[in-house]
């Protein structure tokens, strides 16, 4: 959570930093009063416009470091800049004694020396815990239905969904899991089963505080919905999934998704054509065959 407030105090400073460097570009004199300085140029704004340069530059640089993942680069960059606004801060408290005139330099300042500092923090490496992976009881590649056995992990969690192309059956072997469909929930304990149909709305939590281990019978089988559950597992196994068991990247999880034929609902939908976009570059570059080549032991699909 930390490190999200720290990025997106970042963010919001690359962006400010921008809408100052445009003010002084096309507005020099405006820019310059809301500096905190007021001084007649008699008409000469070159050095206005060179500051407005300077302040897109440093703009630009902040935000493609946080958009980018630059951390260490993005902490070390603030450090180097506190020159700047320290050097704003002194100019306008030599020219004016309106205290609001000084606070936009001052916190520009502890921005530099407080953010870049715990950006240059290493954050303490937290043990994955290893993901047994599922179990295929019965393939599509030689059966009509996909049979599989896996663990569900405290936490683990999926959005509202559908499927488009198969049936699905839940019937779960041990511990406990609630689950959704049609806007409804179900606790499910050991015995229970429950049909989710073709294009019905679902979801599924395991809400218990303990794993539980669930067979799931996919009709017609699907290869893709095999090579989906062996992906995620192995990503999850390499750390590159969050505690919920969903993929950080985003292009990981479009592709997941595709090969699970989850179509999402709600407000999530609107995420639709970005996953579209994401699929065919992750496919294109292919991201797709070495997901399926690393963590799957069925041929591409």
């Amino acid at each position: 959570m930390t490190t999200k407030i720290v990025l997106a105090v970042c963010l919001l400073t690359g962006l400010g930093l921008l809408f100052i460097g445009a003010r002084f570009l096309l507005d020099p004199e405006v820019a310059m009063r809301a500096y905190g300085i007021n001084v007649d140029t008699g008409g000469e704004l070159s050095f206005h416009r060179i500051k407005g340069i300077r302040d897109l530059f440093s703009g630009l640089l902040v935000v493609l470091l946080v958009c980018t993942g630059q951390r260490r680069a993005l902490g070390i960059s603030l450090l180097a800049a506190t020159v700047v606004p320290l050097g704003d801060l002194l100019i306008v408290w030599n020219k004016s004694d309106q205290l609001q005139l000084l606070i936009p330099h001052l916190i520009a300042v502890l921005v530099c020396i407080i953010i870049g500092p715990l950006l240059l923090v290493r954050k303490k490496k937290v043990p994955v815990a290893v993901r047994d992976p599922a179990q295929i009881i019965r393939s599509a590649a030689s059966y009509a239905e996909t049979v599989t056995e896996a663990i569900i992990y405290p936490g683990d969690k999926t959005p509202w969904h559908y499927h488009t192309l198969f049936a699905e059956t839940f019937e779960l072997l041990e511990g406990g899991l609630q689950v959704g469909r049609s806007g409804n929930y179900y606790q499910l304990k050991k015995g229970d089963r429950i049909t989710i149909r073709a294009r019905e709305q679902h979801s599924f939590y395991n809400n218990t505080g303990e794993s539980c281990r669930v067979r799931t019978v996919i009709q017609p089988g699907s290869l893709r919905f095999e090579q989906a559950g062996q992906i995620l597992n192995g990503l999850a196994n390499d750390g590159l999934a969050n505690k919920r068991g969903i993929p950080k990247r985003l292009t990981d999880l479009a592709l997941f998704l595709y090969l699970n034929d989850s179509k999402l609902v709600g407000m999530a939908k609107m995420a639709a054509p970005l996953f579209a976009f994401l699929v065919w570059r992750g496919r294109k570059c292919g991201r797709l065959n070495t997901l399926i080549g690393r963590y799957c032991f069925s041929s591409p699909v």
